[in-house]
């Protein structure tokens, strides 16, 4: 794996300059329109649990997991997609120091800000502080949601319903169908829906013959969403 570091002397003025402009920005995603993108390879590396970080960062595009380490052993915390933030708790001077971030996908694209400048920049207009407020009560939810989903469905049906909700999010609708690039791999898919390996491999096999879904080591494509909603058990 590999270590991405990132210098604060390297990053760009223009945010900085929110501070001090009359530039009033709608929305959090707003802050990072200016900002450049980087991109990062699959098992690339943020920053290791015990390090301080020092931006927050907005996912663009693919996916970015947060685990830790209990006996040589990767335990998945959270995931991170198209459009959520990584580290926003700052603004509340809540910094975990406790996790091990890295891109989840090849072709992962983010953005970064200084966590000072984002402090500074959220804590003076109350429109984006609380909007910042519900995205980490979004994750908690979504955290909570995760557990539930242990408790209370199958392992097939977790598999199913993260496929969903995953390929709804991250990927892109062409008509009827949504398409995904690329594609997790059985294993991550396992590793967040809590499933093994093979389970996974049998239930997207079993959904290929179904004709809901088609996939191979470039791309995912959902062919029935309503279908594959139905499987997973839940409700919408």
């Amino acid at each position: 794996m590999m270590t991405i570091n990132f210098k604060r002397e390297s990053f760009p003025t223009p945010i900085p300059t929110l501070l001090n402009s009359n530039i009033h920005p709608q929305s959090c995603i707003a802050l990072f329109d200016k900002v450049p993108e980087v991109t990062l390879k699959k098992g690339d590396v943020l920053f290791r649990e015990g390090d301080t970080p020092h931006f927050v960062y907005l996912v663009i595009k693919g996916m970015i997991k947060l685990y830790s380490l209990h006996d040589g052993k990767e335990m998945l915390e959270d995931y991170l997609q198209k459009g959520d933030f990584l580290n926003c708790e700052a603004v509340i001077g809540e910094i975990d120091k406790n996790k091990t971030v890295e891109a989840m996908t090849q072709m992962t694209v983010i953005k970064k800000i200084p966590i000072s400048t984002f402090q500074k920049t959220i804590q003076t207009n109350p429109k984006l502080y609380a909007e910042l407020l519900f995205n980490i009560l979004g994750r908690l939810n979504r955290t909570q949601e995760r557990l539930r989903r242990l408790i209370l469905l199958s392992s097939q049906q977790r598999v199913i319903h993260f496929i969903a909700l995953h390929v709804k999010k991250s990927g892109r609708q062409v008509g009827f169908e949504y398409v995904l690039k690329p594609p997790l791999t059985h294993q991550e898919i396992g590793n967040i829906a809590g499933a093994g390996r093979q389970t996974v491999t049998t239930i997207m096999n079993e959904l290929r013959r179904d004709n809901i879904i088609h996939f191979t080591r470039q791309y995912l494509i959902v062919r029935d969403m309503d279908r594959l909603l139905a499987l997973s058990g839940m409700k919408y």
